[in-house]
């Protein structure tokens, strides 16, 4: 292992400055220090290096013969820390990663969950796309997509499946108490979310109750503010059971009949596929399957 002998860096830092401007006033300046500190500085290093570097003269200061030959060589080294260092903020700060995501599963799931990717990846800035309208991938808007679908199979698109789900029907505490058998179902309102029929036609059937869901029933644009509204004791809704795990760990959602009823298909992470082993997507999507 190499041993390396080197000063204090902030005695090189005011070297540098100082040998460059040929005034320990304006290194003081251009430092923020004052011509004291300056002074007690090169002092430092001189003394390290067992020689002088300046030649004190009537208001100026020389590189005398070792100042000059030791000037070039710092200012390369100094430049090159901190052009690499740059660089390096540089990328960091520039790393970005868009997640497309429905509004529902980001906000019920993935936002509780992300503090703990900001802090394994500091230099991933991670941006939402929540819409309530693409259902599938969209990547001219995104580089990961977290999307739901029966059939993974769009062309030149990776799909990695992250999880199949339970369907549960949900309500509050308050319902939940006149729901004693399946029947009990048709005497709450049964709450509907656009474009997710399917899931609830599958579960009524799985308890035989098909026509349970009605035409005429309350319906929401979307799962947040149907799961909100069974919260607050409007009725039963049906959702996979992952968005609405801290309500039943809380008690604010119970489940009052019990099915195994899985989801038609699954939820994925889509990306590009040429875009796999980019690093951000890459630390993005093992992280998500590990959660």
């Amino acid at each position: 292992m190499i041993q390396r002998s080197l000063p204090p860096l902030s005695t090189l830092k005011v070297f540098e400055s100082a040998a460059r401007l040929r005034s320990f006033k304006g290194a003081a300046e251009e430092l923020s220090l004052t011509q004291s500190a300056i002074s007690h500085q090169i002092a430092s290093l001189e003394r390290y290096l067992g020689t002088a570097l300046f030649c004190r003269l009537p208001g100026r200061v020389e590189l005398n013969e070792k100042g000059e030959l030791y000037f070039p060589v710092i200012q390369d080294a100094l430049d090159r820390i901190a052009l690499t260092t740059d660089l390096i903020r540089e990328k960091q700060t520039q790393t970005a990663l868009t997640v497309q995501v429905y509004v529902t599963v980001a906000v019920r799931w993935l936002i509780p969950r992300l503090q703990a990717f900001k802090e394994a990846s500091p230099g991933i800035a991670v941006s939402l796309d929540a819409s309530l309208l693409d259902w599938e991938f969209n990547p001219a808007r995104a580089d990961v997509g977290i999307i739901y679908t029966r059939t993974p199979d769009r062309p030149n698109l990776a799909y990695t499946l992250l999880k199949q789900e339970r369907l549960v029907a949900v309500c509050s505490k308050d319902v939940a108490k006149v729901i004693t058998t399946p029947e009990d179902l048709r005497q709450v309102p049964f709450l509907a979310i656009s474009g997710t029929n399917e899931d609830s036609l599958m579960w009524a059937q799985s308890i035989g109750l098909p026509d349970l869901v009605q035409k005429n029933a309350p319906r929401f644009d979307s799962s947040l503010l149907a799961i909100e509204a069974a919260i607050s004791g409007q009725g039963v809704v049906v959702v996979p059971e992952f968005l609405v795990e801290a309500d039943l760990r809380t008690g604010s959602l119970v489940i009052p009949v019990q099915t195994q009823v899985m989801q038609a298909g699954g939820w994925y992470l889509a990306h590009v596929q040429r875009r796999g082993q980019e690093p951000p997507i890459r630390c993005f999507l093992e992280w998500i399957q590990s959660v």
